[in-house]
């Protein structure tokens, strides 16, 4: 079985990054104190209450993909304010972001922020790669996005843990994998205690794992996407004008409330022809 290097919160962001850009994907210990894990499941626990498992989307694929018995809902930072200070703003996977992304756009954005509570009995989400947002920018070459998943519970190959297949980032941009087979040997099992992340790549190969016990896993899943994309989630029709006023400058460009300034290019999602930034002055 393959397995994912696990590193300390502490470690080198060269020795994160570079054990991404060798597997695709890496464990970090302790991302969130055990004291931000507490504040964002209390501030999440309502809507995690109300939410009901399955997709609504009335698309077979897309309700096979969500997971039947898997609870999921976004428009976290205007449900918890510990997200933003502790996951949005977290500076390792800001780091991370900075080193895979800004090579290849000016700035990045949220693409989404989602709990993922996958239910007892759920069966193993098809592996996929996140890059297939946006088929019309993929190459070879580029990084559109990175994603972290939190473990908000203890994460373990019984109860669903994330299946990742270490190295299957290096494959060719137009590599089918719905319906793919791997090798026992492939495949790695994002097992993590509460307060970690796994950190991955938008070219990994990955799914939510089986999880065949009485008792849920819950995950908390941020990417971001290079600037110039639209992202997964519309989060400025969530998180509006006076709610963002209150956010620190940083959380704001990323949930959408800045432009983007390509190098070398315009300047896009303008107010009145100026920088959407100038709405807070």
């Amino acid at each position: 079985m393959a397995q994912l290097e696990m590193l300390d919160a502490d470690a080198p962001m060269p020795a994160i990054n570079e054990a991404l850009q060798r597997d695709g994907g890496v464990i970090v210990r302790d991302m969130l104190s055990a004291a931000a894990v507490d504040e964002i499941v209390g501030d999440l626990g309502p809507a995690m209450s109300n939410a009901a498992p399955g997709s609504r989307s009335g698309i077979e694929l897309w309700e096979g993909f969500h997971g039947r018995s898997t609870i999921r809902f976004c428009g976290l930072a205007a449900r918890s304010r510990g997200f933003v200070e502790h996951a949005l703003l977290n500076p390792i996977l800001l780091g991370v972001a900075d080193h895979f992304l800004l090579p290849w756009a000016s700035d990045y954005w949220m693409n989404t922020g989602q709990v993922m509570a996958v239910g007892p009995g759920e069966v193993a989400q098809y592996v996929h790669r996140d890059q297939n947002n946006w088929p019309e920018a993929m190459t070879d070459e580029k990084e559109l996005t990175v994603s972290c998943m939190f473990a908000l519970s203890d994460f373990t190959r019984e109860n669903g843990a994330t299946v990742v297949i270490p190295g299957s980032h290096r494959l060719p941009t137009a590599t089918v994998l719905r319906g793919a087979e791997f090798d026992p040997d492939e495949i790695a099992y994002a097992e993590m205690d509460v307060g970690s992340g796994m950190i991955y790549t938008g070219k990994v190969a990955h799914g939510a794992g089986h999880n065949n016990t009485d008792e849920w896993r819950y995950g908390m899943h941020l990417s971001f996407v290079s600037g110039w994309l639209r992202p997964e989630e519309a989060s400025p029709l969530v998180i509006d004008r006076s709610l963002a006023a209150e956010l620190p400058e940083r959380a704001r460009e990323l949930l959408g409330w800045s432009s983007y300034h390509s190098m070398g290019g315009g300047r896009t999602w303008l107010v009145d022809f100026e920088d959407a930034s100038r709405l807070f002055t």
